[in-house]
């Protein structure tokens, strides 16, 4: 299963242990994560700016994230969303071709799918692994 981490959701993984070992699960049984290069700059800035910490273990951490993710280069990035951002992680979920694009963002959310690609919550994705 290929499948794309929003950055709100990257972040969260980050700051819990157990999620952290459920994203390695994850890879593990044979998903890949599909990222970017703008969503781990974002990563990095969201934990600097809001979980406070340092620039260097933000930037350890994003390249962490990096080392266990296909990271795609969009070209292409389509106006869909309010929030110019939105738009740069649903051409890094087509372009690397992904089942779910999980995220937190309603935004994304309300879109529901695009090109193919699902949008759900994590507890909607965490449901549907489990099947």
């Amino acid at each position: 299963m290929r499948i794309l981490y929003d950055t709100n959701v990257l972040v969260k993984m980050l700051s819990r242990r157990e999620a952290i070992l459920a994203f390695k699960k994850e890879l593990q049984s044979g998903s890949t994560h599909i990222s970017s290069r703008h969503i781990l700059s974002e990563v990095e800035a969201v934990l600097v700016e809001k979980l406070k910490l340092t620039k260097q273990k933000a930037k350890a951490a994003a390249r962490l994230l990096g080392r266990q993710s296909v990271i795609v280069h969009p070209k292409e990035i389509e106006k869909i969303c309010r929030d110019p951002f939105d738009d740069y992680v649903l051409a890094a979920a087509v372009m690397g071709e992904v089942e779910y694009l999980v995220t937190a963002d309603k935004d994304l959310l309300v879109l529901e799918a695009h090109r193919g690609v699902k949008i759900v919550t994590p507890n909607e994705f965490a449901r549907l692994a489990s099947k």
